[in-house]
């Protein structure tokens, strides 16, 4: 594509307007022949540095008014064009390349702190089984066709989305089931797409590292529906903060359970398995089974029931897949007899988790978790507090420690016990060899990993090892 089609609005010199240009590129990393490449400031590198060294890799670079004299001292030799508004450029410019058109699908987001994922699972299931086509972007993987990518990020930045859809596109998907975590809110990544459907499940103690505050974090999810105003929103009326999203929306279908809303479980039967509820829906009431553990899923039941409703599928139907749906990877996944892996890495995920246990019949609960480093701080001892009230016993371990002491974080979680029911153990494979030692001991408690989930690897300091906890387990398990 000729640069002078990506720049519709910049005036360009005819030398430089039929430059041939193979992609866009923000990535010095991955600059490449071909490449019109934004020069796009980050809060952790410096990129100026780097444009001398990739300078014969680019056709050409893009940069802000703003940052004429940084760019001019570079002394590049490529052709620099100056912009205005970066950013706006930017988008306009990637959407041109890639021909991405928010008309071609059916954009389904889904926010909120817990939730997401099995909510968005459960989605592409129901498309699945009601012979719909849908690519799903999520925390666990990208499914776009029969392929499945790696998650780079739960929400992908707005490059690489706009690279997915056009790969969805030709995939012939009609549904795109997007998790839209709150950073890629506030950073725009979901800027420019108009969904069809907002669902949000819950907010709770989470990336207050990053949002300070409550307020901050509620402000984030909140935009998300302010920018899809025409957009159907699909929202928990359990949670408080939900309450005020429906003040908010123009469209609004509710679920919630126990309370009254427009989806509403009640006579509710958790055990081992999975979970029996009757739905009540306009004065009928339908019968729902599913193999998921534990009351907390039964938002996410009704979310996806609600949102596929919407969609015009017929409820009879959606109940019946319901039902055949077998979870999601690492969100309290049982990987042997009373063994379970979940995901659990705040205050209220773990206190969800470990009540479940509780709910479908477990005497004794055994509990191994860590937290992560570099992140929320304050979230520490209320879990350590948690534990000690819901588990029996605790080992407090590692997660991905990143640039801190993992000792200096368990001593952190250690903090919120009042109670001698814990032991400390910083090597998080050690800890669940013990852990695993402990509960094959005791056949009638069960044990929870909580933390990494789905994750295949530990960060320490700034690199990623390999590490996932179903493995280690059984491994474990094999060597008893």
């Amino acid at each position: 594509m000729e640069l002078k089609k990506i720049l519709p609005n910049q005036k360009l010199n005819k030398n430089i307007s039929t430059l041939s240009i193979k992609n866009i590129n923000d990535d010095s990393r991955k600059a490449a022949p071909g490449d019109a490449f934004f020069v796009l400031e980050g809060k952790a590198f410096d990129i100026f540095s780097v444009l001398k060294s990739i300078e014969g890799k680019v056709s050409c670079f893009i940069a802000s008014h703003k940052n004429k004299k940084e760019v001019l001292n570079c002394n590049l030799q490529a052709p620099v064009i100056f912009v205005n508004n970066i950013d706006d450029v930017y988008r306009k410019a990637v959407d041109i390349f890639y021909g991405f058109d928010t008309r071609n699908f059916k954009f389904i987001g889904i926010t909120g702190t817990k939730g997401k994922t099995t909510t968005a699972f459960l989605l592409y299931h129901l498309f699945g089984s009601l012979k719909q086509n849908a690519s799903l972007l999520g925390t666990i993987k990208y499914i776009i066709g029969k392929k499945e990518y790696e998650a780079t990020h739960t929400t992908p930045d707005y490059l690489r989305s706009r690279k997915i859809f056009s790969e969805i596109k030709k995939q012939n998907s009609k549904y795109i089931i997007m998790e839209v975590s709150s950073h890629g809110i506030e950073q725009q990544r979901v800027s420019g797409i108009n969904f069809s459907r907002c669902v949000f499940t819950n907010l709770s103690r989470e990336h207050l590292d990053y949002h300070k505050t409550m307020s901050n974090y509620f402000a984030a999810k909140e935009n998300f529906f302010l920018q899809n105003k025409k957009s159907l929103s699909i929202i928990n009326k359990n949670d408080k903060y939900g309450l005020k999203l429906i003040r908010q929306a123009s469209k609004a279908i509710t679920y919630a359970i126990d309370s009254k809303a427009d989806f509403t479980a009640k006579n509710i039967t958790v055990n081992k398995s999975g979970i029996q509820f009757q739905l009540y829906y306009k004065g009928k009431k339908y019968c729902v089974e599913s193999t998921l553990l534990g009351r907390h899923n039964i938002s996410n039941i009704l979310a996806a029931i609600a949102t596929t409703f919407s969609l015009g599928f017929s409820l009879d139907d959606i109940i019946k897949y319901i039902g055949t749906f077998k979870g999601v990877e690492g969100r309290l996944q049982e990987v042997s007899n009373g063994i379970f892996i979940d995901y659990a890495h705040s205050p209220d995920s773990l206190r969800k988790a470990l009540s479940a246990l509780k709910d479908i019949g477990y005497k004794k609960i055994i509990c191994l978790f860590g937290c992560g480093g570099n992140r929320d701080k304050g979230k520490r001892k209320i879990m350590g507090s948690i534990a000690c009230k819901l588990a029996d016993f605790t080992f407090i371990t590692s997660d991905n420690p990143r640039h801190e002491n993992p000792l200096s974080i368990c001593k952190q979680i250690e903090s919120g016990f009042s109670s001698k029911k814990y032991v400390l153990i910083p090597d998080r494979k050690e800890a669940i060899k013990k852990a695993v030692k402990m509960k094959s001991c005791e056949p009638d408690a069960c044990l929870i990993i909580a933390g990494k989930g789905h994750e295949n690897y530990q960060i320490i300091g700034d690199k990623k090892f390999p590490f996932k906890d179903s493995e280690i387990v059984k491994s474990c398990i094999k060597a008893c």
